[in-house]
């Protein structure tokens, strides 16, 4: 426990390029290695190393939105066969992968407002955050729409709750005390998770041949 208290963040990094490169080079077997522990690995260095009492009402949310992002990449790194992809047969791990990421965001989401809850009079910044999802989101569905399928309905699911949870994200500039984090860790990291699967979207739905997205 002492190593990853220290050294957790990184064993993340290093497992992260080393996730990358098989990636790249198309070595889908070693990514069975990597790819499961980067999430824990992750999430133990942040408890160990969280102050008592900091963020306390938050802790479980935090604990189950890791699980559930945990369980989301396993999930996802089943690959459907050409097969499939040209018979638009619906992947159930995809699915369910999603499913789980949604209970991710869902986590943070409310982990979020219990840190600064939404109010009309100050949230001004979460509006500006609002409207720009908004676009982004409808030319993005609208981009990927025609190879969509079955999964219509779910994707438009879960893009919403994951544009919550970066608007929730944004709402946190609204707090005095907690300005600081959102703008250093919190922001950034939901924006990293939307752009993030976008790019994987794209890539699964539009551009299959380009292996290279799923490093992003």
């Amino acid at each position: 426990m002492q190593l990853l208290k220290k050294q957790g963040l990184f064993l993340f990094w290093l497992l992260l390029i080393l996730d990358c490169a098989f990636i790249y080079t198309q070595n889908e077997s070693y990514r069975l290695f990597t790819k499961p522990l980067l999430v824990p690995i992750l999430g133990f260095y942040i408890f160990l190393n969280a102050r008592k009492n900091h963020y306390r009402n938050t802790k479980t949310l935090i604990f189950f939105a890791l699980i559930c992002a945990w369980l989301g990449d396993v999930l996802l790194m089943h690959k459907q066969t050409s097969e499939q992809i040209l018979n638009k047969q619906t992947d159930s791990f995809f699915l369910f992968g999603m499913l789980a990421f949604a209970l991710t965001h869902i986590f943070i989401s409310i982990s979020f407002y219990r840190i600064h809850k939404l109010k009309l009079a100050k949230c001004q910044e979460a509006f500006i955050a609002t409207v720009i999802l908004i676009v982004v989101d409808s030319f993005l569905y609208q981009f990927i729409k025609p190879n969509l399928g079955g999964l219509k309905i779910p994707i438009l699911i879960y893009m919403f709750i994951i544009s919550v949870m970066l608007i929730l994200a944004v709402n946190l500039l609204g707090s005095g005390l907690r300005k600081s984090n959102a703008t250093n860790f919190f922001i950034p990291g939901a924006a990293l998770f939307v752009f993030s699967d976008a790019t994987l979207a794209m890539q699964k739905f539009v551009f299959a041949e380009i292996d290279f997205l799923s490093i992003i």
